[in-house]
């Protein structure tokens, strides 16, 4: 078979995803290679799927081997003794669960990590039980996101005033890109965290810490002029630059944007004592902040280590220090060792770090059975899409078929159908303490997509805690019809 035949099985597959026309499955070997024409990069938020690098890459990989005429799909995961002697527990979702599981050891954590594959809904709901709780148990009121300084100053603005136009602010390009991230689920859930907020003395509440990348240029060149607008009499070489930078985000391309606000940030350094004066300590740490996220494609490329960095710097910018913080993040960001290909999660960085909150890391990950994605349509292979503009995938659960978790089906065993169950693995005399994670791949799945841990460490090197998910539903799809999106993409800056 030439590497050029995968449009042959299906006219339409090169013309709607062009980016696998140098794909091939070699239907007598059982082996699958990607020609030179391949070029697709995964979006942020495919790389935040677990265990695949690219997920639609796989849904392709899925189409050929149920077509051909040696298909397959991944052997029924044999019992396994990883999860044996393992304390489990039935959350009581939706509800107030009791997280009867955590003892005192998890909650003197300083970073409390919650892993999830984008685009399942009930993850939403784990994550803001787990938070309040948090909040009641351990003090936590600073939710660490991923999301980017601009977008976190929107959120907190959200939670301050209620103001839904400025919530959709924060979802718009998210929506434009069809993230799955750009969810109704998620809309739902930062309006219950403002409602719990009204429930709690001052000193008590949560805010949005973001440390991502930018993801939002508009809206980061917004929040350039906040912080612009609060300067009084700030030196007029330096507005120029500023001027420049605010200009530059949301029209020219990150390697462009990024030297403008790189010769900004030194004419700011180099003026430094004028510039705090005119902006005052705190605002003139947070324009440098943003203008260091700015100028990340020229000084700082790799998408975890500008995770990292931020979370270094946000620890002194906002008093961080001696806080707890908790987050949802994408499963690739939570895992707390190098895999085997030498990838350093944010998680990982962490734990390797000299920081204080180094041996204070806890990590809970969600793995899914029987349950449906949000997923683009546009972005998935054409015989899987539907008519609508977002399809509900089951193609990425860890019991198959792209994918089997060794041990997941002696584990769904022990649960209900539709329940969430909490699975603590590095209980003491728990297997998971011992024997590694295993993970299977569908035959044909090159081996560059797959996501493989270390065999010579144990599971809860990775993970400390599991969350079974079975039979949820999709994050329902952004209401892009809805009035007040299309306001708040007009909004002026504030």
């Amino acid at each position: 078979m030439r590497r050029d035949q995968l449009s042959g099985f299906f006219p339409d597959f090169g013309r709607f995803f062009p980016h696998f026309a140098g794909y091939g499955f070699d239907c007598g070997t059982g082996r699958a290679w990607f020609g030179p024409s391949f070029t697709a990069k995964p979006s942020r938020h495919m790389l935040a799927l677990f265990p695949f690098r690219r997920p639609a890459l796989l849904l392709a990989a899925s189409l050929l081997l149920t077509r051909t005429a040696h298909a397959q799909t991944p052997p029924a995961a044999s019992p396994d003794s990883v999860f044996a002697g393992t304390p489990r527990e039935t959350l009581a979702l939706p509800g107030t669960p009791d997280f009867r599981l955590f003892d005192e050891a998890f909650y003197q954590n300083q970073l409390f990590l919650l892993g999830e594959a984008h685009g399942v809904q009930r993850p939403q709901e784990i994550d803001f039980a787990l938070l309040r709780h948090l909040n009641q148990r351990a003090g936590v009121r600073h939710y660490l996101a991923e999301v980017d300084c601009a977008k976190a100053y929107y959120l907190n603005e959200y939670l301050r005033t209620g103001d839904e136009p400025t919530l959709r602010r924060v979802f718009a390009s998210w929506v434009r890109q069809q993230a799955q991230w750009g969810n109704e689920d998620f809309v739902r859930k930062i309006q219950r965290i403002r409602a719990l907020n009204a429930t709690l003395p001052a000193a008590r509440r949560i805010r949005f810490v973001g440390i991502d990348g930018l993801q939002d240029y508009a809206l980061a060149a917004d929040y350039l002029a906040v912080l612009q607008a609060r300067a009084n009499k700030l030196p007029a070489s330096l507005t120029v630059r500023l001027d420049s930078v605010r200009a530059a985000l949301p029209q020219a391309g990150a390697a462009t944007f990024a030297g403008v606000a790189w010769r900004a940030q030194q004419a700011l350094r180099a003026d430094e004592p004028a510039a705090r004066r005119a902006l005052g300590r705190a605002t003139y740490d947070e324009l440098q902040h943003l203008l260091t996220n700015a100028s990340y494609a020229r000084t700082l490329p790799s998408r975890e280590a500008q995770i990292f960095a931020n979370y270094q710097a946000v620890l002194p910018l906002y008093h961080l220090e001696n806080e707890k913080l908790y987050g949802l993040w994408g499963t690739g960001h939570v895992l707390q060792s190098p895999t085997v290909d030498g990838h350093r999660a944010f998680a990982s960085r962490v734990r390797q770090s000299s920081l204080p909150a180094r041996n204070k890391v806890v990590s809970l990950l969600c793995t899914t059975s029987g349950s449906r994605m949000m997923y683009a349509s546009a972005q998935l292979p054409a015989p899987f899409r539907t008519p609508q503009a977002y399809t509900a995938t089951d193609k990425f659960n860890h019991d198959g078929p792209l994918v089997v978790l060794r041990g997941i089906e002696a584990l769904k065993a022990t649960t209900a159908p539709g329940s969430t169950t909490l699975v603590k693995l590095d209980a003491p005399g728990a297997a998971a303490c011992r024997l590694p994670v295993q993970v299977r791949y569908a035959p044909g799945i090159p081996a560059a997509q797959q996501l493989q841990f270390d065999p010579q460490l144990p599971a809860t090197a990775y993970v400390q805690y599991l969350l079974l998910v079975r039979d949820s539903g999709p994050t329902e799809p952004p209401r892009t019809e809805n009035a007040s999106l299309n306001q708040a993409q007009a909004q002026p800056a504030r």
